[in-house]
């Protein structure tokens, strides 16, 4: 779809109109091998295209404070997870198989520190972030998987219709909450993402987040701990011939800069935190424990390369254990990464993760994985 889009967007906007519409295409691709263990030793290709288009309608002189976003996109390839590792977690988090849809569209009004948003929104933009975990590519450094692998989520490929509201004070702090609808769909159910099935039997999502913010020479730290409540059913653990009413969790994330310098703004490290929690009785994944380092400008004259090593261990409930005989208590991902800037737009990404106990499947083996990524952005 979003290869489709190319064709009408005003890419001949110049430089003074480039705020009032902002377009952004990223081109994105992972090479990958298992070298051993999981379900068998294979390689596979996955890409990812995705645009999207910002439009300033304060600028555009139409409504002050007013703002448009629309984002596509067209994902392809195996679902290596599935068929190759067998992990829990995700280890490429493009991995979403052959899909193409609508993903976003949403309208943003502000006043002030206040903003107030309407439409299909993905959850993860805007909670549960942290930014030094955005150099890695397993998906549990961006989304904790006490939410992703226990409810349904508006989160990458599928989002779902949302009402969020937000007060930011600049560098201070900022408080966010949101309701979205309890459950986006599939590619079957809900074709393109662009016919969303809103109803009382799937529920609401409804999150909240408290942000406290800071700057160490111009680079972002942050604390935030959240909340949210889902509405739906959930099957017991403890009995599966019942059900339980709504599902709720608690997650706490941090950014620091541990070692910066005035005179080399672009060489730093950041180490960023992320823990979870969910109560067993009705959740697979009681709770999780993340982290891990960046490091940016490590290598002379290789001003935007970073370098990343993180862990990330997700636990299984005691009920979900009891009734799963041949599972274990939980998986680990251990991710190593570099990422090479090449030109302004494009980066080279080598990343290898070694995976204990890969689906926490105590009859599959510790997974190797090589993977190789390639990304390209054009933006006005």
């Amino acid at each position: 779809m979003g290869l489709l889009i190319i064709g009408i967007l005003p890419f001949q906007i110049n430089a003074q109109d480039s705020t009032k519409v902002h377009y952004e295409l990223s081109v994105t691709g992972d090479f990958i091998k298992n070298m051993e263990g999981g379900i068998t030793q294979d390689y596979a290709y996955i890409g990812l295209e995705d645009l999207s288009l910002q439009i300033n309608l304060e600028k555009l002189g139409l409504w002050k404070g007013g703002e448009l976003f629309l984002h596509g996109l067209n994902s392809h390839g195996r679902l290596p997870s599935q068929e190759i590792t067998g992990d829990l977690q995700v280890f490429s988090n493009i991995e979403s198989g052959h899909y193409t849809g609508l993903y976003e569209f949403w309208y943003r009004q502000r006043f002030g520190g206040f903003s107030f948003l309407v439409g299909q929104h993905d959850l993860n933009s805007e909670f549960v972030g942290t930014e030094y975990g955005g150099t890695f590519i397993n998906s549990s450094f961006g989304i904790v998987p006490t939410i992703s692998l226990n409810i349904p989520v508006s989160i990458y490929p599928m989002a779902a219709p949302a009402i969020i509201g937000n007060y930011i004070k600049e560098n201070n702090f900022s408080i966010k909450l949101g309701i979205y609808d309890g459950d986006p769909g599939d590619s079957e159910t809900n074709r393109y993402n662009i016919h969303p099935n809103i109803n009382a039997h799937e529920g609401y999502l409804m999150i909240g987040e408290f942000e406290m913010l800071s700057l160490v020479n111009k680079k972002s730290e942050c604390f935030k701990v959240g909340g949210y409540y889902h509405s739906g059913d959930f099957t017991s653990y403890k009995d599966t011939t019942k059900a339980i009413k709504g599902s709720y969790g608690f997650y706490v994330i941090s950014d620091w800069v541990i070692l910066s310098s005035f005179n080399k703004l672009h060489r730093y490290m950041g180490v960023f935190l992320q823990s979870s929690i969910a109560p067993p009785k009705m959740n697979q994944i009681q709770y999780f424990l993340g982290g891990g380092i960046h490091v940016n400008g490590i290598l002379p004259q290789r001003f935007n390369d970073s370098f990343g090593a993180a862990l990330a261990f997700a636990r299984n409930g005691d009920s979900f254990k009891k009734i799963h005989p041949g599972t274990d208590w939980a998986e680990v991902a251990l991710e190593f990464t570099y990422r090479f800037s090449i030109f302004d737009n494009s980066t080279i990404q080598p990343n290898m993760q070694y995976i204990i106990n890969p689906g926490a499947n105590n009859q599959l083996k510790d997974a190797l994985v090589f993977l190789l990524r390639f990304n390209i952005e054009l933006t006005n």
